[in-house]
């Protein structure tokens, strides 16, 4: 497992020199189950466990940690799942990377064309769980080169952090 901070690219190429795997039995040498600290809703503290690209675990570590000292509660979070991008099932969402994250679904929706693709709603400060711009949570990935999903162009996915930007 990777302690440092990735220094790797952004794509999935530099991230698979050997090739993107096709299969979820061939991304399987690649995962890692990391333990990241949580706030939780009873105003304690955490752990959660995490499955992620082995090259990224210690940058997702240091992540929430560093979201669990703004004092946010991650209450749920997802990393690694193979399957098809939301909405697109004709490419693979980046999740099956391991390489995408997404924070507490119900209160930062995804949401393509004006319609609801998954949660709820999004109200960034009213609901604390909802993930404010330039927030604790948005800051903490973007100073190690992920990307939010809330600043997408053509669909926004408040829940969703990616190192490739899908």
């Amino acid at each position: 497992e990777n302690q440092g901070p990735y220094t790797g690219g952004n794509d999935l190429n530099s991230l698979f020199p050997d090739g993107i795997p096709k299969t979820e039995a061939e991304m399987q040498k690649y995962l890692v189950t990391i333990e990241v600290p949580v706030n939780t809703k009873s105003g304690g503290t955490g752990s959660k466990s995490i499955t992620v690209h082995r090259s990224v675990a210690g940058d997702v570590k240091n992540i929430f940690s560093e979201i669990q000292t703004s004092g946010f509660v991650a209450y749920s979070i997802g990393g690694y799942s193979w399957r098809g991008a939301a909405g697109n099932s004709k490419s693979r969402s980046h999740h099956s990377y391991g390489v995408a994250i997404d924070i507490n679904p119900r209160e930062n929706y995804m949401i393509k064309n004006g319609q609801i693709i998954a949660g709820s709603f999004w109200k960034p400060g009213e609901d604390p769980y909802s993930i404010t711009p330039n927030g604790p949570v948005v800051r903490a990935f973007n100073k190690r080169g992920w990307t939010w999903g809330g600043t997408w162009k053509s669909s926004k996915d408040y829940m969703h952090f990616s190192l490739t930007g899908h």
